[in-house]
C-alpha cells in the first residue's frame, strides 16, 4: 500500500488540529500516473482547510474496467477504509466511478465514506431531470447502466455512451470524442446533463467539454466531474457531522478474523 499526503498550510496562528482530513482511496495498484492525476485533482478542489492523503491497493488490478475488477478491488478497499478510521481520518472517498467496496466499507467503519460514482449521479440529479453518462469501452455500458439503477437513478438515465478508449488512455487528447458523445446524448436522447463516468481523466477536462458542448447545442449543459462532487459531499458530511446511517449499513455480526482481505495481508 502506498500512501501519499499533501499538507495545505493554514495561517501561522492556526493549529494543525483545525485541518479536516480526507483520505482518497484509489482502488487500484500503485501507478505514478494515476496517483499524480488523483492528487492533482483533489488538491485543486481541497481548499485551504483540508488535508488530503491518498492510499492505493497492495493487491488488486491496475485499472477498474469490469465487474471482475470491482470484485477484486473490494476487500483491499475495505481494509484501507478501516486503516483510515484508525488513523483519525475524518472521511474517505472511493476514487473510482464504480465505487468498489463502498457498501462494505460503510458497514466496516463509522466515518463517512463517499463514492465518486454515487456523488456524481446525485449531483447530476440536482441540476437536471435526465442525464447521460460518458464511459470508456462499449462493454462497460451495461455495467454503468446497472450502477445507475442500483443508485436509484434509473428513471433519470437518458443513456450511457462510450468513447472507445480505456481508462489509461482517457485524457485531454480525447476531448473531441467525449464532446461528440455528449452532444449526441443531448440532441438525440434528451440528456440535460452529462456525467463523466471515469475519473482521473485529465487536467481541466470538464471545462473543455463544457465549452465545446455549449457551442454545439447553444445553451449551457452541466458537465459533472465526480471528483469535485465526491469531495464536496465528503466535506459536507464532516462539516455537518453527518455520516452514513447504521440502520442502512449496520456493523457486521462478526469481525471475520478468519478472513485475510487479500493474499498475504493481515486482517
Amino acid at each position: 500500500m502506498k500512501t501519499v499526503s499533501k499538507n495545505i498550510r493554514l495561517e501561522k496562528s492556526q493549529s494543525w488540529s483545525l485541518f479536516m482530513q480526507i483520505r482518497v482511496l484509489l482502488p487500484v495498484l500503485p501507478s505514478a500516473t494515476l496517483i499524480d492525476k488523483a492528487m492533482a485533482e483533489y488538491q485543486a478542489v481541497a481548499g485551504s482547510s483540508v488535508r488530503i492523503s491518498l492510499a492505493c491497493l497492495r493487491n488488486g488490478t491496475s485499472t477498474i474496467e469490469s465487474d471482475l475488477d470491482i470484485a477484486l478491488a473490494q476487500p483491499e478497499t475495505i481494509r484501507l477504509a478501516r486503516e483510515a478510521e484508525d488513523d483519525g481520518i475524518d472521511a474517505c472517498i472511493v476514487a473510482c466511478f464504480s465505487d468498489p467496496g463502498l457498501d462494505g466499507a460503510r458497514e466496516a467503519v463509522s466515518i463517512p465514506v463517499i463514492g465518486e460514482g454515487q456523488a456524481g449521479l446525485h449531483l447530476a440529479s440536482l441540476v437536471a431531470s435526465r442525464f447521460s453518462v460518458i464511459t470508456t469501452w462499449d462493454q462497460c455500458i451495461p455495467r454503468i447502466a446497472r450502477l445507475v439503477r442500483r443508485a436509484g437513478f434509473g428513471n433519470k438515465l437518458a443513456s450511457v455512451r462510450a468513447t472507445g478508449v480505456g481508462v489509461m488512455a482517457l485524457s485531454n487528447d480525447c476531448v473531441g470524442r467525449m464532446v461528440d458523445e455528449a452532444v449526441k446524448a443531448v440532441k438525440g436522447e434528451g440528456a440535460e446533463a452529462i456525467v463523466l463516468g471515469c475519473t482521473g481523466t485529465g487536467e481541466n477536462l470538464p471545462a473543455q467539454i463544457s465549452a465545446a458542448v455549449r457551442s454545439a447545442v447553444g445553451v449551457p449543459v452541466p458537465i459533472i466531474d465526480p471528483v469535485p462532487a465526491a469531495f464536496a459531499f465528503a466535506q459536507a458530511c464532516v462539516t455537518t457531522g453527518l455520516r452514513h446511517s447504521k440502520v442502512a449499513y449496520p456493523p457486521t455480526v462478526s469481525v471475520r478474523p478468519e478472513y485475510r482481505f487479500a493474499p498475504g495481508a493481515q486482517p
